[in-house]
């Protein structure tokens, strides 16, 4: 199950949710999934505490793979709004695109990739995935 947390930022919340099921499924990642939408402050800080990065950034993955008595937690994804913003307009790309995007790019490291020890492999399965899924 995929489950997205956000207080006031107006998104296609079904959109995302049902292409993340995809995803997963395709991925084979059997599990649940929370996403949240957060703010510049929220993201510093966590990237911080779990980077030692102290800036901002646009995608954080939290792997938990813990078993629980009905379910499995795969993890969590915190997406940056403001910075998912700027990119799309930095990138000429909807907002909505980049959210996709980030989302992703967190399942993918969810999943076990890492584009910063891979040698392009994350990155260009991430574009399969939003060729596949994503359309306007």
């Amino acid at each position: 199950m995929i489950r997205i947390i956000n207080d006031s930022i107006k998104i296609e919340t079904k959109f995302f949710i049902e292409k993340c099921e995809k995803i997963a499924a395709d991925l084979e990642m059997d599990g649940d999934i929370t996403i949240k939408l957060s703010d510049i402050d929220e993201s510093r800080k966590l990237n911080l505490e779990y980077r030692k990065k102290d800036y901002p950034t646009d995608v954080l993955s939290f792997p938990i793979n813990e078993k629980f008595p009905d379910s499995y937690y795969i993890g969590d994804i915190l997406i940056c709004y403001p910075i998912a913003e700027e990119q799309a307009v930095e990138n000429n790309i909807p907002v909505k695109k980049e959210i996709f995007t980030l989302i992703c790019h967190g399942i993918l490291h969810l999943a076990g990739y890492d584009h910063e020890t891979d040698s392009g492999e994350m990155l260009n399965i991430q574009e399969k995935i939003i060729k596949k899924y994503y359309h306007e």
